[in-house]
């Protein structure tokens, strides 16, 4: 136990034995939030609140006290000739950085024209055993200290909370957006018989009360889809995925994504919905639809403001890479895997392939300004329908902005033929070594013999749409309690 810790734990006793509770169950002075107070001060009003203690300043028998209350500050003058001589004693003895008072007063300007509340009396509400790291409004330096104990972060940094601030409404106005657009918001289940929707590696689970092994859900589309075959038109979730494979600066094992399947429409009108979103969230949160966001050394303005640039995946590699996929054969296609150190599980599937060096040469480095990537090669995405013009090809589209992916639509495969056919194939490529290919899904392909509309479907992104918003380029800086080692 540190020696800090320590004295402050006999603090605790030494009131205990005053007769004193340090954690009362009420206040004795009453509150109004910090944050009304200062939105509408009233000088010479008298008032009552609560806060942290972050800051103590004395200048010999009057005390300057920085109190924090739901991230807003105000300052507190505990003068002696005021409080009592007994009483201003007591708080410099008992009361530390990090503690919360209740305190009592009449509201006024100091000569240096800060709002203060002139102390007439206060209450030790909370004894905190513990300092805090930093001084308030700093940062704290060190990211494992950061990512480990984020209330540290969330308590001392204003910036910190902003970034949770934006997320926060973000997902708020998301639903807004949706229920504004006539969409249902439902619920599917986290743990499933068989994962499915991406290609990914899932967290296995026991159900101990049935003695099987499931999973957690790595997409939330197969269920969602299940309520259109239902007969729910419009659906939407948020909620949480987990992927058993990376953890880097894209990526959180635990992340958060918004699903949402309209019956009677197509990509072409989910993309229409998908740029609506975003420039919407960001007016209604942000109050602007362009971002500055770090590209680099330097900082690029973002503007989210619709339409966004529709470009086919084979014509992005033409103009970013200078290669014409199409043109190329599969030799070519396998030399161009090795030159990039690029690997295929399962054995060489030639859409697959195409996809792979489009992400290595394309997607992180040039498509900053919104961009729909659409058409991708049909091997590679097993729950799209079919282009209606060119079958070589699949409608689906991913969205990018800052080079990073946000979205994942479909114009929905429904037709349980050939979406057992794609299954099947998955399932040979899972028997030959790829662990991400999709599990075939038996219980989802009776579903769809029982007739699913035409469907447009979306998964957005929410951790990296938050870091679009707020200029970061670490999921772990959006995420509030991201992974990390034990």
């Amino acid at each position: 136990m540190s020696v800090e810790k320590e004295l402050r734990k006999n603090v605790r006793e030494e009131l205990l034995k005053l007769g004193i509770n340090p954690y009362p169950h009420v206040l004795s002075y009453g509150y109004t939030p910090v944050r009304d107070i200062v939105a509408n001060p009233k000088v010479g009003v008298k008032v009552a609140t609560a806060g942290r203690v972050v800051g103590v300043r004395r200048h010999g028998k009057l005390l300057f006290v920085d109190l924090v209350d739901d991230a807003v500050r105000i300052q507190c003058a505990l003068n002696a000739g005021v409080v009592g001589e007994e009483k201003f004693e007591w708080f410099t003895k008992y009361v530390d950085l990090g503690d919360f008072i209740n305190v009592f007063g009449e509201l006024f300007y100091t000569k240096k024209g800060e709002l203060t509340i002139n102390v007439e009396a206060y209450q030790l509400i909370t004894k905190a055993l513990r300092s805090p790291p930093v001084k308030w409004g700093h940062k704290i330096l060190d990211a494992e200290v950061r990512y480990r104990k984020r209330y540290l972060d969330l308590m001392m940094t204003p910036q910190v909370r902003r970034i949770f601030e934006v997320r926060f409404n973000t997902i708020a106005e998301i639903r807004k957006f949706m229920w504004g657009k006539g969409f249902i918001e439902v619920e599917t289940p986290v743990l499933q018989p068989v994962y499915g929707g991406a290609a990914a590696k899932p967290f296995t689970t026991k159900i101990l009360a049935l003695g099987e092994e499931w999973y957690l859900r790595i997409s939330l589309e197969l269920y969602l889809k299940r309520f259109l075959v239902g007969g729910f038109n419009k659906v939407f979730e948020i909620g949480k995925n987990f992927r058993n494979e990376d953890i880097d600066v894209m990526h959180n094992p635990e992340f958060t994504m918004m699903e949402a399947y309209q019956a009677y429409a197509d990509y072409n009108d989910i993309m229409k919905l998908t740029e609506e979103l975003i420039s919407t969230i960001a007016e209604k949160v942000l109050g602007t639809t362009k971002v500055l966001y770090p590209i680099g050394d330097s900082e690029v303005e973002i503007d989210l403001r619709p339409p966004y640039r529709r470009v086919r995946l084979v014509d992005g590699l033409r103009e970013f890479a200078g290669l014409d996929v199409e043109s190329m054969t599969d030799d070519q296609i396998k030399s161009k895997l090795s030159e990039l150190n690029l690997t295929l599980p399962g054995g060489f599937d030639r859409g697959r392939a195409i996809v792979k060096i489009f992400d290595k040469l394309v997607g992180r480095e040039n498509l900053i300004q919104p961009t729909f990537v659409i058409d991708f090669p049909t091997s590679s995405s097993p729950l799209t329908k079919p282009h209606r013009s060119d079958q070589r090809y699949a409608e689906r589209f991913e969205l990018y902005i800052a080079g990073m992916e946000l979205a994942n639509a479909y114009t929905e495969l429904n037709d349980p033929v050939l979406q057992e056919k794609y299954f099947r194939e998955e399932e040979e490529r899972r028997r030959l070594g790829d662990l991400e290919a999709h599990p075939y899904d038996w219980d989802f392909i009776e579903a769809l013999e029982y007739g699913m509309p035409p469907t447009g479907g979306l998964g957005l992104g929410i951790d990296r749409l938050v870091m679009i918003l707020t200029g970061q380029t670490s999921i772990k800086e959006v995420i509030p309690f991201p992974m990390v080692k034990k």
